[in-house]
Parts: C-alpha cells; structure tokens; sequence
C-alpha cells in the first residue's frame, strides 16, 4: 500500500467498493501494511455552509466540531469526481481517498481535488478495511463514511455529521422504509434485523455501518478501535454494548445507486457470504459477553422471540 502526496493540480475537471473473492482473513491482514502521507491538508475552523442549486442557496448546518470525510473506491473514476465536489461544500477539515486496486483513472481524478489525502493500495484490501485505514489516518471530530460509486448531495451528507455534532455517537443511514416483506428478505436483511433485535435495539430496524453513509464521534472511534471498522457488523454491536449513543439519521437511498459487480450480484454472492459472515463474528462478541448483557439472559431471549414471532405474523 501506497499513500501518495498530493500534486498542486488546477481545477479542471462504493455502497460497496467490489470485494474480490479474497478470504476474509486476507482482507483484514490488508490493514497492517505500510504507507507514506501526504499531511499537507490543511485543518479549516468550522464554518457556516450552503449549497447552492440553480438560482437558490439551500443553508447547511452549521459545524462546532471537525470534519474528516472518508471515502474508499475501487474503480470508481466515473463518480469520484463528482462526488469529492459535493463533499468539498462540507469545508472539511481533511478528506481522506483510500483507492482499493484501482485499474482505471481513479486515482488521477482524485488527485485533481486539492484537498484529498489519497491513499493508493495496489491490490484490494476491500472497502471495510478501507474505511479502517482511513480512520486510522483520520483527525476530526467527526468522521464521514462514503463509497466512490455514489454522488450523494450534500444536504444528505451533511444530515449525518450534524447528528454526530449534536452529540450522536454513531449515525446510521435508515433504510427501514425500503424494506420488502419479511418473506422476501434476503439473509443480509434478516441478518442485520438479527443483530438488532439481539443487542435490544430492534428500533435500529436494518440500520447498519455496513451501509452508507454513516458517521461516527472521535469518542465512538477510541471505544470501539479503528481495527473493528473492518467488520462493520461488530464495530456496531461494539458501540451498542458499550452504551454509546446510536441512532438511526435520516434515508438516503443507497439501493438504486449502489454499482451492481459479479461479486455482489446473485443469490449468495460473495459480498452476501462476507456480510452474514461478519454478523456471525458480530454475534460471537455479543454472545462473549453474556454475562454481563442483560438482554441475553433466558427469560429476556424469551420474549424478544415471542415479540419477534408477532412482528413477522403481522406483515
């Protein structure tokens, strides 16, 4: 891995980032590599933002904290760009590109944003491990979480890190209203719905930090480890069971834009296998901590069971 110092360029102009086929434990080895940074990007006092569209200017809230934004690509040299434009109407204090085994213009269009720190991997390391390095590199306050495959306007990107500056720990896209029936959810769904309801936070529906965009506090990074990013499933049940404030934001609906690939496409893909993968990793944490859970004492499985039961019937 390779982390390449920004050129002065002029101003010409993943939800998942594609895994590769490559074992998990491969993947997770990625972070330990080497690298070099670019620091040169400098940190911006917070300041009063607005987007503007056409003839009208729509206000964006107002930061007191500092914004990291962290986005990891693979192969994404169509939206990149475009993207690190609606990202930079944020003024963060540092955006952060970590490009996964890159093989087209990628790189070169995120080099053309002054502020980028890019971050260069040869080879895949897959896009949670990303997010992992880059919250490693990171210095915020507030740290953004985004694939390169999707241009998400800033007013919804600016939703999250605002919940995160009003004192949210960890800030989930809400995807509850585009959920099919309970019969025809797939196993990620039930998986996350899974999770959820064992950690007693039901309320969460499928709101995950396996999807974007999500943010986190500096305080949830230094609970739960910057190591953990890489199996979103724990990192959030991490963050659940040590008592940090987490809550579902607002909708942004990643389905429709999300880069169908081979490896996440068709009954039990390869990106399907990681995620139920990384639940099952999830619920052994859980489970590691019983004793002290109160929501895994008999009784209390009991009734989460029965009231799952009703909620299922009922749709």
């Amino acid at each position: 891995m390779v982390l390449m110092p920004k050129a002065k360029l002029g101003t010409k102009s993943q939800r998942r980032s594609g895994s590769s086929a490559t074992s998990k434990s491969t993947v997770r080895r990625a972070v330990a590599g080497t690298a070099t940074v670019n620091k040169s990007a400098a940190r911006r006092p917070p300041q009063s933002l607005a987007l503007t569209v056409g003839k009208t200017s729509q206000a964006l809230p107002v930061l007191h904290g500092t914004l990291s934004v962290i986005i990891s690509a693979r192969n994404e040299e169509e939206t990149l760009l475009r993207l690190l434009k609606q990202v930079a109407r944020l003024k963060p204090t540092e955006i952060i590109v970590v490009l996964n085994g890159c093989r087209d213009s990628s790189f070169e269009r995120a080099r053309l944003s002054r502020q980028a720190i890019v971050v260069h991997c040869p080879d895949s390391a897959g896009h949670d491990v990303g997010r992992a390095i880059g919250a490693k590199l990171s210095r915020g306050d507030i740290l953004l979480f985004l694939d390169g495959d999707m241009v998400i306007p800033a007013p919804q990107l600016a939703s999250f890190a605002a919940a995160v500056d009003s004192g949210v720990d960890v800030a989930l896209n809400d995807l509850d209203s585009l959920l099919p029936p309970f019969g025809f959810s797939d196993d990620v769904i039930r998986s996350k719905l899974f999770l959820n309801f064992v950690l007693g936070r039901s309320d969460l529906g499928v709101s995950s930090m396996t999807a974007v965009p999500h943010a986190l506090s500096r305080h949830a990074l230094e609970s739960i480890g910057y190591r953990e990013l890489m199996v979103p499933p724990k990192a959030q049940a991490i963050s659940i069971l040590n008592k940090l404030r987490v809550e579902k934001t607002r909708l942004v609906n990643v389905i429709k834009h999300n880069r169908l690939r081979p490896a996440n496409t068709g009954v039990g893909n390869p990106v399907e296998q990681l995620i139920v993968g990384d639940h099952a990793e999830a619920l052994l944490t859980v489970l590691s901590q019983r004793v002290t859970s109160n929501f895994l004492h008999a009784e209390s499985l009991q009734e989460q069971r029965r009231q799952l039961a009703l909620w299922r019937n009922g749709l």
